[in-house]
Order: structure tokens, then C-alpha cells, then sequence
């Protein structure tokens, strides 16, 4: 199972009903310290799961407490938070609290009444304009390199503005940022379709790509990905603070 699936709170979805699951043991959890953008993002596993409550481990922080080893600095008890997690190709969000302090690297928080789903994309999509090669892969080998831009980037897909049409169903090799240095990673993709955009005299093709699940991309290879768009939120978020400050 991917260690984590980035994303941002979307439009609001359908209201929980018995159907709609709560987390897992053993599952990841995405927390989000609304309101103290400060407090940061975090993410975790459920180690156990109570009527009342939820006991959460092995954090990782991806916001703004770099010398955290645990929640307890970030995370003080009664701190609002909301909480996301992904069952198949469903986002499910809900609010909750720590209700109690972080020992040896753990975090309970009280267990959600209402969860709701909020959209069926498993992936967000991190918007970015950054620089790229691509060959299109053909029955006789591929393309030469053609330099294009990443317009989003996801742990799934992304959106390439490209000066020249690729059409629909054709196998593209792209190359991506991963990981938090952003180190290039070439990666199988289909293309899905093409729409062509105009400025003026230039024309940008868009090409929505899909990258290809494992033995092409591994999983490792696609946690990199996501580790990557989890480093430019974070860089983001700080930014924004800096600029409130």
C-alpha cells in the first residue's frame, strides 16, 4: 500500500452513513492542523482503534516542526485537526481533536461522529510549472527528447504542456521531480488526450498523462513522487506564513 496519497480538502462531498468506513488498523492518516497552518502536516498509521477513540503512530511531519521526532511538540492536547484517509478510489475527511498527550511516539485523538466523502480522486494534484523532457514510445523505438513543462503533478498523473500534439493512447517516458531534493525520475505514462491551448500566436499542447502502475513504477518510485509534492506544499505553507508574518 502506498505510505501516502497527497492531497488538499476538496469540494464537499456526500455526508456519512453507515456505509461510509472508519480508518483502518494499520492504515495511513493524513492530519491537518486546521487553523495553525503553523502546527503543519502530518501523517500516521492507526494502531488501534476504540469507540471513543483513535491511537495513532510513526508520524512523519511534513510542515513546519523540522526538529520534531513526535507529535508532542506540534501536536498539544485539544488541538483541532482534520483528519483524511483513502479507501479504494474514495476521499474520506472528518474533524477531530488530540485527547491526549504523545507518548513514545503515538497520538490519540478522538474517534469522528460524522466522516464524509469528499471526492473519488486518489491523488491531489500539486499545480506547478516546472521544466521537463519527454519522448513519445513507438512501435520502432521512441522520440528524441522534446522539452516541455509539468503544469500538476500527482502520485498518479500529471499535466504536460507540450509544444507539440501527443495523442491520445500514445506511451510517453516523462521525466518527474521525486523525493524531497527533487531528483529526476523518468517515468512510463499513457497519454489519456490532448487539448491545445493558444497565446497569441503560440500554441501549448496539454496533454493529461497517466503514469503506469507496477513493474513500470514501483511503488517506492511512486511514494518518491508523492514525497516530493509533500515538499512543495510544505515550502508553500511556510512561505505563506513568512508573508503573514
Amino acid at each position: 500500500m502506498p505510505f501516502w496519497n497527497q492531497w488538499l480538502p476538496g469540494a464537499a462531498g456526500e455526508p456519512a452513513n453507515e456505509r461510509v468506513p472508519q480508518p483502518r488498523v494499520g492504515e495511513t492518516v493524513r492530519l491537518h492542523a486546521a487553523g495553525n497552518a503553523h502546527l503543519g502536516v502530518y501523517h500516521a498509521r492507526v494502531r488501534a482503534l476504540g469507540l471513543r477513540r483513535i491511537i495513532l503512530d510513526s508520524p512523519e511531519s511534513v510542515g513546519f516542526s523540522e526538529e520534531a521526532d513526535d507529535f508532542a511538540p506540534a501536536l498539544p492536547t485539544h488541538t483541532p485537526l482534520t483528519l483524511s484517509f483513502i479507501r479504494a478510489d474514495d476521499l474520506y475527511q472528518c474533524e477531530t481533536r488530540v485527547v491526549g498527550p504523545a507518548k513514545a511516539g503515538t497520538l490519540t485523538v478522538a474517534r469522528p461522529r460524522v466522516i464524509t466523502r469528499v471526492q473519488r480522486r486518489q491523488f491531489y494534484r500539486l499545480p506547478l510549472q516546472s521544466p521537463t523532457a519527454f519522448r513519445v514510445r513507438g512501435e520502432t523505438g521512441s522520440t528524441a527528447p522534446i522539452a516541455a513543462r509539468l503544469v500538476n503533478l500527482s502520485g498518479g498523473g500529471a499535466l504536460l504542456a507540450s509544444p507539440k500534439p501527443v495523442l491520445g493512447g500514445l506511451r510517453v517516458s516523462v521525466r518527474i521531480p521525486t523525493g524531497k531534493a527533487g531528483d529526476p525520475l523518468e517515468v512510463e505514462a499513457d497519454a489519456l488526450d490532448c487539448r491545445v491551448t493558444t497565446h497569441g500566436t503560440a500554441r501549448t499542447y496539454l496533454v493529461r498523462l497517466r503514469f503506469l502502475g507496477p513493474p513500470l513504477l514501483t511503488e517506492e518510485d511512486r511514494e518518491e513522487i508523492v514525497a516530493y509534492i509533500f515538499e512543495q506544499q510544505r515550502f508553500l505553507l511556510r512561505n505563506r506564513k513568512l508573508l503573514r508574518a
